[in-house]
C-alpha cells in the first residue's frame, strides 16, 4: 500500500501510521431531475488513447459529479479529488456539456477541460448554473438557457482542491477554473456549457448528417453504402487505417472510356530522373494532345490503378473517431449528378490515390455543374498526401476547407512534387488554416468558366505555404464571370517562381501577408503579363462572416501543430501503414466489495475486479481507495487486500492497464467501515478559540476516551503547518489535506495539525 506516515500520535483521536483514512465521499442525488437512474454509456467514447493524447473531457470535483454530453451520461463519481479523463469524439453541430456537482463537506467546486482537435474549452464564467432544477431537460441539445445564471468562478487556485487537499493528475497547464453557483453553500449545482463544431466562412451553414441517425462503418464497403444512401446520416469511422484500394489495369480501363495513358522517361534534370512519367490523354489511341515531348501510348499490363472512386449523396457527415481514420486509396467525389450537398468530412487521412500517375483521381473533390452547383460542403482536419490529381473544387457555393495538412511530396513522379493541388473553379469558398508543403503550384488556382452561376469568390486566410515550386496563386476570370481572391494573413516561406498572377478579369487583394523568400522579387507578381514586385491590392469582396486572424509571425510554428487528421494529436499516415482499428483499452468492473457493504474496524477489505481485453492482454489492475493506491494485481483473479482501513465511508475504483499501455478506470463502488475510534490515552489539547463561549476546560465525550479542551493558545500558521486532519466530535475522520479547508465539514470539529516534517503540532476543537 501507499501510505502517508506522520509519526506516532497519542491522543483521543486515533491515527494509525499505516492506515487508510477516509476523504470526502458524497451521495449522488437519486432524483431523476439530477440524473438519478441514468446509466453510463455513449457511442462517442473511444478508449483508444490515454489522458491528454486525444480529444476528450477532463473533470474533477471537490465532492462528486455526473458528466453529460448531449444527454448521454459519460461518467460519474462520488469521490472528491479523483480526476477522470473521458476520450471523446465531438460531432459537428451542437455539443451540450452538462455537469451535476455535489458538495458534501467544505468548499465545493467542479473543474472541466474539453479538448477538441485544435482548441480547448475551459470551465469558467461563460458556463451557466442553477442550484435547483425541476426536470432533466437541461442535459439535452437544444436546451433553453434563457433563465440560467452565469456560473461563479471560485477564488481557489486550479492546482489544488478548494477544500485544501492536493489535486493530482489534471490536465497540465490548464486554464480551467473551479466553478459553482453564486452561493458556495448550495449543496448541488447544475453547470452547463455549449460549444459548436461548425465551419467558419462560406460553409458555415453546412450541417451534414446531423438531422439523421448515427451509424458505425468499419470497412470500405460500409462507408460506401452509407455515403450513397438517400438518408441524412452521420457515419462514424473508428480510429484506425482502412484499405480502399481496388487494383485494375490502367490502360484497359482508359481505353473503355476513350482515353489513353501516355508515358515518357523523366528527364535527366528531374529530381526523380529514373522514374517514368505517366499522364492521361483525354482522347482515344493518341497522345498528341499532351504536347509533352517524346511520349508513347501505354499498353495493357504495364501500369495499375487502385483508387476507389465513390460518389456521394447529400446530407452526410463522414467522421473519423478519436485521433482520426486513415483511408488509403479513397477517392471521394461530391457530385451534383448524385445530388451531393450539405456534406461534412472531418478528421480523416486520405492518401495513396494513384501517386504514380498524373490526373488519375482526387482524394476529396466537389464536382458541380454549370448552372447546377453543389451547395454547402465542409472539409476539416484532413491529412492529404500521394494524391494523383489534388483536391479540385468546382461549381460549388458555400464551401469551407479548413485545417488541412497537404503534403505534396511524391517520390513516384518526375518532379518530386505533385503537380496539381487545388483548382477552385466557379466556387464561393473559404480556405483557412491550410498547411501546404512540398507544393508544385495551384495553392490555389482560382478559375472561372462562362456559364457558371457562381463567380469565383475565394477567401484564403491564416494559412502557410512552406515551399512552392511554381506559381503560388493564380486567378483567372472571364469577361462575364470575373474571379476574386482575398488573400489575407498568410505566411509564404519560399516562392520559387512566382507569388501571384492574374489575368484581366481576375482580382487579388493581398492583406497582411508575409513572404519570407522570393527567388525573383522583381517578377513575383504577374498582372496580365506585366510583372513587378508589388503585391496586389485590388478592390474585392468583403467577407460577410466573422473570423479571427492569427499572428502571422507565429503561423509557421503554430499552424502545423493543429492541422490534419487528429489535429494536435495526429500525424500524416505512412505510405505502408498497417491496416486495422486502433487498439482499445481493456474493460474493467469492480466486483467486490458491493456498493453498500459494511466492514468492522480492523477487518481487511478485499477489493476485486473483472478485466478483459478483446484485442490484447491485461497487464495489471490497480486498486484505489479514494485517491490512494492500495495495491496492484498482475494476473487473474484480480484482487488485493487493504488493511488498516480507518472507520469511515470510502469510494473505490480499479484502473486496468493493457499490454499496449492503455488504461481505463472502472465505475466506483462505495463501502463503509464501522467501529469506535481507538485511543491510546486521554489527553488535554489546546483550542485556538473559546469553546461555546467559555474559556474554561471543556469535555468532549468519545466512545472510547475523554478529550479535554483547555483554554486558548496560539495555533500554527499556514507556513508552519504541513498537513491537517479533521474529525467530528465522535472521532470519525472527516477531512485530510495539506491546507486548512475554507469551510469546516461540520459545526464543531476536532482539528489536528502536523508540521512539514510530519511532527504533531497541536490538536484543538473548532
Amino acid at each position: 500500500m501507499i501510505k502517508r506516515v506522520f509519526g506516532a500520535v497519542a491522543s483521543a483521536v486515533w491515527i494509525a501510521a499505516a492506515a487508510i483514512s477516509p476523504s470526502e465521499v458524497v451521495s449522488l442525488p437519486g432524483d431523476a431531475a439530477y440524473g438519478g437512474g441514468d446509466k453510463v454509456g455513449s457511442q462517442l467514447v473511444a478508449a483508444t488513447y490515454n489522458a491528454g493524447e486525444g480529444p476528450g473531457i477532463w473533470i474533477v470535483a471537490d465532492g462528486g459529479y455526473r458528466l453529460y454530453h448531449n444527454g448521454a451520461l459519460l461518467a460519474e463519481d462520488n469521490q472528491a479529488g479523483r480526476v477522470r479523463f473521458v476520450p471523446m469524439t465531438f460531432l459537428p453541430g451542437e455539443n451540450a456539456i452538462s455537469v451535476v456537482g455535489v458538495n458534501g463537506e467544505g468548499a465545493p467546486g467542479v473543474m472541466v477541460q474539453i479538448d477538441d482537435l485544435d482548441k480547448s474549452y475551459y470551465s469558467g464564467g461563460d458556463w451557466k448554473s442553477k442550484p435547483q432544477v425541476g426536470n432533466a431537460s437541461w442535459k439535452n441539445k437544444g436546451r433553453d438557457l434563457s433563465q440560467w445564471g452565469g456560473a461563479a468562478t471560485l477564488s481557489y487556485a486550479n492546482t489544488k482542491m478548494p477544500s485544501g487537499g492536493a489535486l493530482n493528475g489534471f490536465a497540465a497547464n490548464t486554464q480551467a477554473k473551479w466553478i459553482w453557483t453564486s452561493a458556495e453553500t448550495d449543496p448541488t449545482a447544475v453547470l452547463l456549457f455549449t460549444f459548436y463544431v461548425k465551419a467558419e466562412g462560406f460553409g458555415a451553414n453546412t450541417t451534414g448528417g446531423d438531422a439523421g441517425q448515427i451509424v458505425f462503418a468499419s470497412d470500405s464497403a460500409s462507408i460506401r453504402k452509407y455515403l450513397q444512401s438517400n438518408d441524412a446520416v452521420t457515419i462514424l469511422v473508428p480510429e484506425g487505417t482502412y484499405d480502399f484500394r481496388q487494383f485494375r489495369d490502367a490502360a484497359t480501363e482508359a481505353a473503355s472510356a476513350n482515353r489513353t495513358w501516355c508515358a515518357r522517361q523523366c528527364s535527366a534534370n528531374d529530381k526523380n530522373s529514373k522514374n517514368m512519367f505517366y499522364r492521361i490523354a483525354f482522347e482515344a489511341n493518341s497522345c498528341q494532345s499532351l504536347n509533352d515531348g517524346d511520349v508513347y501510348i501505354v499498353k495493357s499490363g504495364v501500369i495499375k490503378k487502385w483508387d476507389h472512386w465513390i460518389t456521394i449523396r447529400g446530407n452526410k457527415s463522414l467522421i473519423g473517431m478519436g485521433r482520426g481514420a486513415n483511408l488509403r486509396g479513397a477517392s471521394l467525389n461530391n457530385r451534383k449528378n448524385e445530388n451531393a450537398g450539405n456534406n461534412i468530412f472531418r478528421n480523416l487521412g486520405i492518401y495513396d490515390v494513384n501517386p504514380h500517375l498524373i490526373e488519375a483521381g482526387d482524394g476529396l473533390e466537389v464536382s458541380g455543374n454549370k448552372g447546377n452547383e453543389v451547395e454547402n460542403i465542409w472539409f476539416d482536419h484532413i491529412s492529404y498526401k500521394w494524391i494523383s490529381d489534388g483536391m479540385d473544387l468546382e461549381h460549388v457555393k458555400g464551401l469551407t476547407v479548413s485545417y488541412v495538412d497537404y503534403d505534396g511530396a511524391n517520390d513516384q513522379n518526375c518532379y518530386y512534387y505533385d503537380p496539381y493541388m487545388h483548382l477552385v473553379e466557379n466556387a464561393q469558398a473559404s480556405l483557412h488554416h491550410m498547411y501546404w508543403h512540398n507544393s508544385f503550384g495551384r495553392v490555389p488556382k482560382v478559375y472561372s468558366v462562362d456559364g457558371g452561376k457562381v463567380a469565383p469568390t475565394v477567401h484564403v486566410y491564416n494559412s502557410y505555404v512552406e515551399y512552392n515550386y511554381w506559381h503560388v496563386i493564380d486567378v483567372t476570370g472571364t469577361a462575364s464571370v470575373p474571379a476574386q481572391l482575398l488573400y489575407e494573413n498568410n505566411y509564404i516561406g519560399e516562392a520559387n517562381i512566382q507569388v501571384a498572377g492574374k489575368n484581366a478579369y481576375g482580382k487579388i487583394n493581398m492583406k497582411n501577408n508575409t513572404v519570407k523568400t522570393m527567388k525573383s522579387p522583381s517578377n513575383a507578381y504577374d498582372n496580365n503579363g506585366s510583372k513587378g514586385s508589388t503585391p496586389f491590392s485590388d478592390n474585392v469582396f468583403t467577407p460577410s462572416y466573422k473570423y479571427d486572424l492569427m499572428n502571422v509571425a507565429s503561423i509557421p510554428t503554430e499552424l502545423p501543430k493543429i492541422v490534419g487528421v487528429g489535429g494536435r494529436y495526429g500525424k500524416m499516415p505512412e505510405y505502408n501503414q498497417a491496416f486495422g482499428q486502433s487498439n482499445k483499452a481493456a474493460s474493467v468492473a469492480m466486483t467486490a466489495p458491493a456498493t453498500g457493504t459494511k466492514f468492522n474496524a480492523g477487518d481487511a477489505v478485499t477489493l476485486k475486479a473483472d478485466a478483459k481485453d478483446n484485442d490484447g492482454s491485461v497487464k495489471s489492475v490497480a486498486f484505489y481507495v479514494g485517491n490512494t493506491l492500495v495495491g496492484t494485481a498482475s494476473s487473474a483473479p484480480y484482487q488485493v487486500s487493504a488493511e488498516g482501513v480507518a472507520p469511515g465511508t470510502y469510494s473505490a475504483v480499479a484502473v486496468v492497464t493493457d499490454n499496449s499501455g492503455l488504461t481505463w478506470m472502472s465505475e466506483f463502488v462505495t463501502f463503509t467501515v464501522e467501529g469506535a475510534i481507538e485511543s491510546s490515552s486521554s489527553e488535554t489539547v489546546s483550542s485556538s478559540s473559546e469553546v461555546e463561549g467559555s474559556s474554561s476546560s471543556t469535555t468532549v465525550e468519545s466512545s472510547s476516551a475523554v478529550t479535554r479542551i483547555a483554554s486558548p493558545v496560539q495555533h500554527a500558521t499556514e507556513a508552519e503547518s504541513g498537513y491537517y486532519r479533521i474529525f467530528d466530535m465522535q472521532g470519525r475522520p472527516l477531512y485530510s489535506g495539506d491546507r486548512m479547508p475554507a469551510h469546516m465539514p461540520a459545526t464543531r470539529v476536532i482539528v489536528v495539525e502536523f508540521g512539514k516534517s510530519g511532527n504533531l503540532l497541536r490538536r484543538y476543537i473548532r
